[in-house]
């Protein structure tokens, strides 16, 4: 747990240095790149001097249970208020109709393309989905409907650059 926790307060730090880029451009990794980034890093190395960066199989299991479960109460409390507020001013069945189209869409075509012509299996078509969408709750019930670990290969495939260009592409939007 010291690696772990190591790892967090490192990636915390990371996420905190601000990067200039050409043209006057700065941006952050922020709390959730900078682990992310630091996480990537430190599983390359696998060990530092006694410091395995690698956590059991079973740790791993039980924190990313913890992790999904508390994403889903943490987005949920915060979005509630939100979402009554919208219920209230209407405009929302626009909202959710645009959104179940902008997904289900992009979710077809990622399926149809990497099933028909990159003849990837659909267990980890599913893993990749929910990278690209950097939802766990997908990758949790894609898990559970395959009944095998393919689908953490396609999402940890996606998931690190999906996430990294989100955050990007968010805070070069807000400019």
């Amino acid at each position: 747990m010291l690696s772990f926790g190591l790892g967090i307060a490192l990636g915390l730090l990371l996420g905190n240095v601000t990067f200039h880029l050409p043209g006057g451009v700065e941006f952050k990794l922020g709390i959730a790149g900078g682990p992310l980034v630091m996480g990537l890093v430190l599983g390359a190395l696998n060990r530092t001097g006694p410091i395995l960066w690698q956590l059991p199989y079973s740790a791993n299991l039980t924190v990313r249970q913890l992790g999904v479960i508390l994403f889903l109460a943490g987005i949920g409390t915060r979005s509630g208020w939100t979402f009554a507020e919208t219920l209230a001013h209407g405009g929302v069945l626009t909202l959710i109709l645009v959104g179940a189209i902008l997904t289900a869409g992009a979710a077809l075509l990622t399926l149809w393309i990497g099933h028909r012509v990159l003849k990837i299996s659909l267990g980890t078509l599913a893993g990749i989905l929910a990278g690209l969408q950097t939802q766990p709750a997908v990758l949790a019930f894609a898990l559970e409907k395959a009944g095998n670990e393919r689908p953490n290969l396609g999402y940890a495939t996606v998931y690190p650059l999906a996430m990294l260009l989100k955050i990007l592409i968010a805070q070069l939007l807000l400019r």
